[in-house]
């Protein structure tokens, strides 16, 4: 059975929407074959390296407050 990009959009967008985001995150997936142990690896050493630099008193953290205001910031610049 071949079915078009367009046909298979057209049943796709007929889809529920809890469906679409299974579908869309399904097909994101597929784009990155073998990239998302890598991505992980990363994610994980670098919470390795910031849990350590907490643990050892090298790191600093961030209130609520300034986290939020940095957001705010930077939506606002994005617009």
């Amino acid at each position: 059975m071949s079915v078009s990009v367009k046909e298979l959009s057209s049943l796709a967008l007929g889809l529920p929407t809890r469906s679409r985001a299974i579908l869309a995150d399904l097909l994101l997936d597929s784009l990155d074959e073998g990239a998302t142990e890598t991505y992980e690896a990363a994610w994980l050493e670098l919470a390795r390296q910031r849990d350590a630099e907490l643990t050892d008193g090298s790191g600093r953290t961030k209130s609520h407050e300034e986290i939020m205001t940095a957001a705010r910031e930077a939506v606002r610049c994005a617009r």
